[in-house]
């Protein structure tokens, strides 16, 4: 082994955070977005889904190359087209320039997750890995709290332009430090058969029944996580009355809860579910369905005290689950594989937070923000059903009864 397995998951959850940086405190920025750009609901919603449009563009494709390249050089190369198109965007003041780069931005952070789960699989057993998953997934949030206690502080003395162009510096400087202290095992350095022959595997690992299964519930799922990331920050300035760095607080207060939730939900796979990974998904579901409805409830006159309680749990739930998900999509594939399974559900996962953000700010403008948050507890319920079905347990049972 060429370094301790907590090196690794250090490594790879820095280059996480890196990664994530911007597309997390896109919310935080929303408010500077639209005061500079003058532009409606609908647009703010599509500067982040343009970000996800990029990497459902590329996600499957991340897949394939991180599994013939191996996690190292990924890891790099995206780093650095992430960084650079972060700088690029920062020297535009044109809205359509900002999208086109911000495009640019998402193409590479399609490969944030694939990259690294192969290491996640080697180094940990599969008892261990839904922890060490939700560790390693914890550089999203992390970059959320980081990216909403920082970006901000920077726009507002330079401008979005400067939160844009610091962003893209320290996503260079993180991926590099990691890519390039990470010695990556002969194993993992990647599969040597043609691309073609990959994308036929990719093909087939499609087909899995359980990998579509967890695909439409971690569709449903992101839904919520992007809501989250692009709105409340404005739910709780245009709704609750709370002033901006209030508003940017509780934000951030929820980015913590995710730690906590990343944690709490790969530890709980691992023991709680016994090594399930959709069982848990199911419990997010009907959870973040609550929440949804107590933030639809949100008035001027509510205590601080409960719209950060709303905050927390939105947090915990909304974007909680996702550690457990990735490390489902990565066992189905295998050590050799993961990429390609990653890469196969993470597309339609992605394709779901491209439209989430734009249709839901498309409802808050139409029919307000009480509305969108009622319409989105409603979807999260539908989640259960794939969940369940996905799930072993409901499996077992099922043949039990056929054999009866």
């Amino acid at each position: 082994m060429p370094e301790s397995r907590y090196e690794v998951l250090a490594l790879f959850t820095g280059a996480m955070v890196g990664g994530s940086l911007f597309i997390m405190a896109t919310g935080s920025l929303m408010e500077f977005f639209s005061s500079a750009l003058h532009v409606s609901q609908t647009q703010l919603g599509c500067i982040l889904s343009i970000q996800m449009l990029g990497t459902v563009a590329t996600v499957s494709v991340a897949g394939v190359l991180t599994d013939r390249f191996g996690d190292k050089a990924v890891v790099f190369w995206t780093g650095l087209l992430m960084g650079a198109a972060l700088i690029a965007a920062s020297l535009v003041t044109n809205f359509a320039w900002l999208i086109a780069w911000l495009l640019v931005y998402g193409l590479g952070y399609a490969a944030v997750t694939p990259a690294g789960s192969h290491a996640i699989i080697f180094f940990f057993a599969k008892s261990d890995r839904g922890l060490a998953m939700g560790i390693r997934q914890c550089g999203v949030p992390i970059a959320g709290v980081v990216g909403s206690l920082v970006l901000p502080a920077i726009a507002a003395h330079f401008a979005y332009r400067g939160a844009l162009a610091a962003a893209g510096v320290l996503t260079i400087l993180t991926c590099s430090v990691a890519a390039a202290l990470y010695r990556e095992p002969q194993e993992l350095q990647g599969e040597r058969i043609s691309l073609r022959t990959m994308l036929l595997e990719m093909v087939q690992i499609a087909r899995e029944s359980r990998l579509i299964l967890l695909t439409i519930v971690s569709m449903i799922l992101i839904c919520a996580q992007l809501a989250m990331m692009g709105f409340l920050t404005l739910t709780f300035m245009r709704v609750a009355g709370y002033a901006l760095p209030v508003a940017v607080s509780l934000f951030t207060i929820s980015q913590v809860a995710a730690i906590a939730g990343r944690l709490a939900w790969g530890w709980m796979s691992d023991h709680f579910f016994a090594s399930s990974r959709t069982l848990p998904l199911a419990v997010a579901c009907i959870l973040v369905a609550f929440v949804a409805l107590a933030i639809a409830n949100l008035g001027p006159g509510t205590p601080l005290a409960l719209a950060a309680l709303a905050a927390v749990a939105l947090g915990f739930t909304a974007e909680g689950w996702l550690g457990v998900g990735v490390i489902g999509f990565a066992e189905i594939g295998g050590e050799e594989h993961a990429g390609s399974a990653l890469g196969v559900g993470l597309t339609w996962t992605f394709l779901a937070a491209m439209a989430a953000p734009a249709i839901f700010g498309a409802i808050v403008q139409v029919y307000g923000y009480a509305v969108a948050w009622r319409g989105l507890a409603a979807l999260e319920v539908l989640g259960v059903i794939p969940a369940l079905l996905a799930s072993s347990v409901i499996v077992a049972l099922f043949q039990r009864e056929r054999a009866s």
